[in-house]
C-alpha cells in the first residue's frame, strides 16, 4: 500500500480499482476510519478531475489509459492548455 501521510493509503487492485484506507495513524494496527474501493471508471474521473486539464479535452479518457496502461488511439485530440500553462 501507499501511505501519503498520517495513516492514508492507497492500493491497486488486480482489476483496476483503487483501495483507499484511512487509519488514525501509520501504524498497521491503528484504528480503521475508512475503508472503501474506488471502481477504475471512477479513479479516472478523480485524477482527470484533479489534474490542469480536468475532464475537458477528454481528460477522463486520457487518465483511464494512463491508469491501465494502454496507449492512446492516435486519434485522439491533444489537449488545449491554459495560456499561463502550455502543454509540453
Amino acid at each position: 500500500m501507499f501511505h501519503v501521510r498520517d495513516g492514508l493509503f492507497f492500493e491497486r487492485q488486480a482489476d483496476g480499482a483503487v483501495r483507499i484506507l484511512k487509519r488514525t495513524d501509520a501504524r498497521d494496527n491503528a484504528e480503521v476510519v475508512l475503508d472503501i474501493v474506488v471502481d477504475k471508471d471512477a479513479w479516472a474521473s478523480v485524477i482527470a478531475t484533479m489534474s490542469t486539464h480536468g475532464e475537458e479535452n477528454y481528460g477522463y479518457f486520457r487518465a483511464l489509459h494512463f491508469h491501465e496502461g494502454t496507449a492512446l488511439p492516435s486519434w485522439y485530440p491533444q489537449p488545449t492548455a491554459p495560456e499561463s500553462m502550455p502543454c509540453p
